[in-house]
């Protein structure tokens, strides 16, 4: 817009310079826009008393140099805009793709950044969870630390009456040696006297025992004796019984044979 705005601007100075009032010239110049660069014709007119016929010749010839400038100055603003949109488009590709590679460093270094910070806070959770663990290890040892002196404090209140007891039972103990001592005495005499007394019970109970002996031994030979008078007994019954049968047969036969002679006698 810039460089539409200048061209025409000296074009309008040259003409006017030379004495031109009235012409028709087309610029060409460059219509910029955000889908690219175009270009299109602009018509100037310019106004005036003249004639074109009332041109001399030198006159004639400042116009035709003047439009020879006008169209070298319209190709050059052409020039000079094409030149400006390819160095525009390269040195936005130029700038685009430094800022993309910067994007892309910073984006690496973002993402070394990110996962850096990942691992330094997995390295803290897990160094979090260590430190947790050995607090509760370490309120555990304390609260045992702490239930162990309560259960010493308390042994130490029990040594101590403990100690009170002993000195007093001491002092009874002392008092009353001399006691105890007597009564060992006396009970050594009464021991001496009763294993006397156990000696004569065994000696005792030695005889008695012997004693048993003799007679459990006496009854085991009578119990014999007496089983086989027994047998003897019912032996002897047993043939009376036998003998006894025998006689009683005896007798039926002899019965028997003398009324059969009789029958036979009498026929």
């Amino acid at each position: 817009m810039v460089l539409r705005i200048f061209v025409i601007a000296a074009i309008s100075i040259v003409l006017t310079s030379a004495g031109i009032s009235h012409n028709t010239i087309d610029v060409v110049v460059s219509e910029h826009q955000s889908q690219g660069s175009h270009y299109q014709e602009l018509s100037g007119g310019y106004g005036g008393d003249y004639e074109s016929s009332s041109y001399d010749g030198g006159k004639q010839y400042a116009g035709a140099e003047l439009t020879s400038l006008a169209h070298s100055s319209a190709q050059q603003a052409k020039n000079a805009v094409q030149n400006q949109g390819t160095a525009g488009s390269q040195a936005a590709f130029g700038i685009k793709n430094t800022l993309a590679s910067a994007a892309l460093g910073a984006a690496q270094t973002a993402q070394a950044a990110l996962v850096g910070k990942q691992a330094i806070v997995a390295i803290l959770k897990r160094q979090v969870s260590d430190a947790q663990t050995q607090l509760q290890a370490e309120v555990a040892q304390a609260e045992l630390a702490q239930h162990a002196l309560g259960y010493i404090a308390q042994a130490a209140q029990q040594a101590q009456g403990l100690t009170a007891a002993l000195a007093s039972a001491l002092a009874s103990a002392q008092s009353g040696e001399q006691t105890s001592l007597k009564a060992a005495t006396d009970a050594g005499t009464v021991a001496a006297s009763q294993q006397q007394m156990v000696n004569e019970a065994k000696q005792r109970l030695g005889v008695l025992l012997h004693q048993l002996e003799a007679a459990l031994l006496e009854l085991h030979e009578t119990e014999v004796s007496a089983y086989k008078a027994a047998e003897a007994a019912q032996l002897a019954q047993s043939n009376a019984a036998a003998a006894g049968a025998a006689v009683v047969a005896s007798s039926a036969k002899v019965q028997a044979d003398g009324s059969g002679g009789y029958h036979h006698h009498h026929h």
